[in-house]
Parts: structure tokens; C-alpha cells; sequence
């Protein structure tokens, strides 16, 4: 056997054993990416079973919400009307404190 011959015989084993490798290395990244896609499609389902717990009642209820808005705007006039009554109430509070003599009640209070 001359040596050509041996080199020939040496890249030809060392080629089947380089197909070998890449041959196991495809089906190991076959195998994972099956792996991924089906934790990809739990993943879906998990977030599709969320976005209708969650996000589909509260949109339902924005609907609600702007079906019946006037109501709010009802609940806002009545709010301001206790807001300026309260306000009335606290500065009348301040007036008498002064007029006892109480020096610590000097500053309005806000909200």
C-alpha cells in the first residue's frame, strides 16, 4: 500500500466520520427546535387563556363604561359639589379656630 493510497483511505474515514458528526448534530437540533416549538405553543395557549380571563372583561367593560357615560359625568358633578361644600366647611373651621385664639390653624387646608 503506497502512501497516496493510506492518505486517500485516511481523508475517506475521516469524511464518513465528519458526516457522522454533522448527521447527529441535525437530528439534535431537530429534536430541540420540536422541543421549542412545543413550549412556543404552550406559551400561546397560556397567554391566549390570559388575554381572555383578563383582557377581554375589562374590555367588555370599557364598553360598559362608555355605553353608560353620562353616569359618570353625573358622579363627577355631584363629587365637585361635595368637594366645594367640604372646602366651604374647612374654611369656616379656620375662621372660628382664629377667632378662639388658636394660632396653629393659620394655614387653609387644601386638598
Amino acid at each position: 500500500m503506497a502512501s497516496i493510497d493510506f492518505l486517500y483511505f485516511a481523508l475517506g474515514i475521516g469524511f464518513i466520520i465528519l458526516v457522522i458528526f454533522f448527521s447527529a448534530l441535525l437530528l439534535n437540533l431537530t429534536i430541540t427546535l420540536r422541543d421549542v416549538n412545543k413550549i412556543t405553543n404552550n406559551l400561546k395557549e397560556i397567554s391566549d387563556k390570559l388575554h381572555e380571563a383578563v383582557f377581554d372583561p375589562l374590555k367588555s367593560l370599557a364598553e360598559i363604561t362608555t355605553s353608560f357615560g353620562f353616569i359618570s359625568d353625573i358622579i363627577e358633578k355631584i363629587r365637585s359639589r361635595f368637594d366645594d361644600v367640604d372646602e366651604e366647611d374647612e374654611e369656616e373651621e379656620i375662621v372660628e379656630k382664629k377667632s378662639k385664639g388658636n394660632l396653629f390653624s393659620v394655614k387653609k387646608l387644601k386638598k
